[in-house]
C-alpha cells in the first residue's frame, strides 16, 4: 500500500523584537505616573498631618510605593508590564528576550527613581560646604542626582538605536513592543558615543559642590548665611530659604528680602509668627534699610515624590513696621 505525505511549508525564522518608540514609551510612563499620583493624593488626603510632619522623609513612602509598582510589574511576577505598558502593548525584557527577575527589576527602578526622589531634599548645606566629609558627600549627591537625571534624560531622547536609558543599561534591559513568545532577541548595541557623553555629564556634575562653595564665599551669600541659620532653628521650622529679589517695572525698582519657611505644624495662617520671622530677618539683614519690603511665606504640607499637597500664606511687611 502506497502512502504519500504532503510537503510541509518551510518554517520561517521568528521575527525579532521591535524596540519601543520614544513617544509610546513616554506616554506609558506618564499614564503610570498619573495613576501613582492619584494613589498618592488619596494617601495625602487621609494622612495630610502625619505626612507634613515627616518632612522630606515622606518621600520614602512615595519611593517604596513606586518601587513596589514598577519593580513588581516590570518583573516576571507580572509579565514585564505595568498597567500602562499592558494597555499600550509594551514589555520590559532582557537581552535574551526573557522577562526580568524581581531583584533585577527592583534594581532597574532604583537607578531610575533615586535621582528624582532625592532631588530637592534638604541637607545641611553649611556642613556640606565647610567640612571635608560634607564636601565628599556633596559630590556623591551631585553625581547621583544631577548626573543621574541628566544622563537619564539624555539617553531617553538621543539613544535612538536601543532606546535604553541609564536604568536599562544598568541591568541590560530593553523596552519592546509586546510580541509572541517565539520572537527572536537580536538587539543592537548602544553607540559608544552616548556612553562618553554620560561620562562627561558625570564629571561635570562633580564640579557642582565646588561651584556652590565658591558662591558661599561671595559677600552676598555669606551675608545671608547667619539669617538662614537663625531661621532654620526657629520652632516648627523644618527648612528655610532666603534670598533677595529685584523687580523692575516701568523704570521703578522694587527691592525685597524674601524668606520661605516649611513648617511641621498648621501655622501657615499665623500672622503673628510671620511678623516675628520678618523681625528676625530685619535684624539679621545689614542692608534692611535699602529694602522696600520683607516678604515671608509660611508653607505647610507634604511631598511624597509621587504626589504633594501644600497650604501656604504670604505676608509682606515694610521695614519700618519691624523695628
Amino acid at each position: 500500500m502506497n502512502t504519500t505525505t504532503a510537503a510541509q511549508p518551510p518554517m520561517l525564522p521568528a521575527a525579532p523584537f521591535v524596540i519601543a518608540g520614544f513617544w509610546r514609551r513616554l506616554f506609558a510612563l506618564v499614564i503610570d505616573l498619573l495613576m501613582l499620583g492619584a494613589l498618592g493624593m488619596i494617601i495625602g488626603t487621609l494622612f495630610f498631618g502625619p505626612l507634613a510632619r515627616m518632612g522630606d522623609a515622606a518621600k520614602l513612602i512615595g519611593f517604596v510605593i513606586a518601587l513596589a509598582y514598577f519593580g513588581l510589574c516590570n518583573s516576571r511576577v507580572f509579565g514585564g508590564q505595568t498597567l500602562a505598558m499592558r494597555w499600550l502593548g509594551l514589555r520590559v525584557v532582557d537581552a535574551q528576550g526573557g522577562v526580568l527577575s524581581l531583584p533585577r527589576s527592583m534594581l532597574r527602578y532604583v537607578v531610575l527613581g533615586v535621582p528624582f526622589f532625592a532631588n530637592g531634599t534638604a541637607f545641611n548645606s553649611q556642613w556640606m560646604l565647610t567640612s571635608a566629609l560634607g564636601y565628599v558627600l556633596g559630590c556623591v549627591l551631585a553625581l547621583m542626582v544631577f548626573g543621574g537625571i541628566l544622563s537619564i534624560i539624555y539617553l531617553y531622547v538621543f539613544n535612538r538605536r536601543t532606546r535604553q536609558s541609564l536604568h536599562d543599561l544598568a541591568v541590560g534591559s530593553y523596552v519592546v513592543q509586546a510580541a509572541p513568545a517565539a520572537a527572536r532577541a537580536n538587539f543592537p548595541s548602544i553607540w559608544r558615543g552616548h556612553l562618553v557623553v554620560v561620562a562627561v555629564l558625570a564629571l561635570l556634575t562633580l564640579g557642582v559642590p565646588a561651584v556652590a562653595k565658591r558662591l558661599a564665599a561671595t559677600t552676598s551669600f555669606a551675608g545671608m548665611l547667619p539669617m538662614y541659620q537663625t531661621l532654620s532653628t526657629q520652632p516648627h521650622v523644618m527648612s528655610a530659604q532666603v534670598g533677595r529679589t529685584r523687580l523692575n517695572f516701568n523704570g521703578s525698582v522694587t527691592r525685597s528680602m524674601q524668606a520661605t519657611l516649611r513648617l511641621d505644624a498648621p501655622l501657615s495662617d499665623d500672622s503673628a509668627m510671620a511678623k516675628r520671622i520678618a523681625q528676625l530677618v530685619a535684624r539679621a539683614d545689614p542692608d534692611i534699610a535699602s529694602e522696600d519690603t520683607v516678604r515671608i511665606t509660611l508653607v505647610y504640607g507634604y511631598d511624597m515624590g509621587i504626589a504633594s499637597g501644600w497650604k501656604s500664606h504670604g505676608y509682606s511687611f515694610k521695614p519700618a513696621e519691624l523695628k
